[in-house]
């Protein structure tokens, strides 16, 4: 069970910057071309590193040729905060963002925090084809707004596409494939940083450092599909924390004007939807891997709720005591109901199962919405409920 007593952490954050003022200077320091980062007034600092995708499973999908050729996909760089007590100097945090996410804004207070309260390095760690992992254009409204009216003028019954999704929706409308193989491509990332942390090969961690993991949104899923192939045992140590995340795919709905358009994200349940009832004779070169492979698999058994039961909630169990998850009650894009039957109910019923529900009109893209002054008390205290029991968590 988790415990209740985390009020220190709340006393101790109020007597430094507000989340309205962590997140309006964070976002004015922040360079990733920078090697170094001091924020003023803090002992926490930024780091910046390089890292090289292996990039296999391109090779296996001609489908993807076009993709192959985005080089900021394969070589990118990736900030870490790094606090000046790094009390637990063997001990890291990984913090995934959600899709379709073109910077670290929105969450560059809330790893600070993390790191400032568990004394430990949070690694943001971009997803494959996010943040600075695309092409530049994609965030140019200026080059995107031809391609809006295009996409308009081709599909004039299409709700929610505006420049913010155009990049993503025209990608997972061609190839609605994207949505798992970039995924794989993040998760086997994410495997070879944690093999480096643990091995001793990164700059700032000693060797059998261990890597927890603060996941959020579409991110989670991508962690499901891990805990349950589990390649190598990599996750056996991690604790891992899901936030507005973790639910079955058939109940997500991704339509939105910042996530994706209403004609890409049919096309996407569509092919997902029917994936585990296609004939061997039609499988793509796209489907093999989620036929054959084990995160493809894992994946498979996140689809529908009535599919791989056993294999989906034995996995989610294992992590019994590892594992926090907190749900937001009127969550529309990724919903409660989702995630507890993604789970399953011993998880639902473990105490580390929590629901949050905050005084204010909130959205799943923006639970913490900065920019309204008039609501800054309100989201200080929505902000604290959510990320100081997860500090805790990550400490104890």
């Amino acid at each position: 069970m988790i415990t209740r007593n985390w009020c220190y952490f709340v006393y101790q954050y109020s007597d430094t910057m507000s989340f309205f003022e962590q997140y309006h200077q964070l976002k004015d320091l922040f360079d990733l071309s920078r090697e170094e980062i001091s924020i003023p007034g803090s002992k926490t600092g930024i780091r910046v590193f390089c890292f090289k995708s292996a990039n296999d499973l391109q090779q296996e999908s001609p489908d993807r040729f076009d993709d192959n050729a985005i080089k900021e996909n394969t070589s990118f760089r990736y900030p870490v905060f790094v606090p000046a007590d790094n009390a637990h100097g063997n001990k890291a945090i990984l913090y995934l963002h959600g899709l379709n996410e073109r910077n670290w804004n929105k969450h560059l207070a809330c790893a600070k925090f993390l790191a400032e309260k568990t004394n430990k390095p949070v690694i943001m760690f971009p997803l494959s084809f996010h943040i600075n992992r695309g092409l530049p254009e994609w965030t140019d409204a200026r080059k995107m707004v031809q391609h809006l009216e295009i996409r308009k003028y081709r599909y004039p019954q299409v709700q929610d596409a505006t420049l913010a999704n155009i990049a993503l929706s025209d990608r997972l409308t061609e190839s609605p494939q994207r949505f798992f193989l970039s995924g794989l491509q993040s998760a086997n990332d994410i495997m070879s940083l944690m093999r480096d942390i643990r091995d001793g090969r990164h700059p700032l961690f000693s060797t059998g450092t261990q890597t927890d993991i603060f996941a959020y949104s579409i991110s989670c899923m991508m962690l499901q599909a891990m805990m349950i192939s589990n390649p190598g045992n990599i996750l056996g140590n991690s604790k891992i924390v899901f936030f507005a995340g973790g639910s079955l795919f058939s109940t997500m709905n991704g339509i939105s004007r910042y996530i994706m358009d209403s004609v890409a994200f049919q096309s996407v349940r569509n092919y997902y939807m029917n994936i585990n009832g296609r004939k061997p004779k039609n499988v793509t070169t796209s489907d093999s891997w989620l036929v054959k492979h084990k995160f493809g698999m894992a994946f498979r058994a996140l689809l529908t709720p009535e599919k791989f039961i056993k294999k989906r909630e034995n996995a989610f169990r294992s992590f019994a005591g590892k594992l926090m998850i907190v749900a937001m009650r009127d969550d529309k894009v990724i919903p409660l109901e989702g995630i507890r039957s993604a789970m399953g109910e011993m998880v639902h019923r473990s105490g580390m199962f929590r629901i949050v529900h905050f005084p204010y009109a909130y959205m799943h893209e923006n639970p913490f919405p900065v920019l309204n002054t008039g609501l800054k008390d309100q989201v200080e205290k929505a902000f604290l409920s959510v990320y100081a029991p997860v500090a805790q968590f990550l400490t104890g």
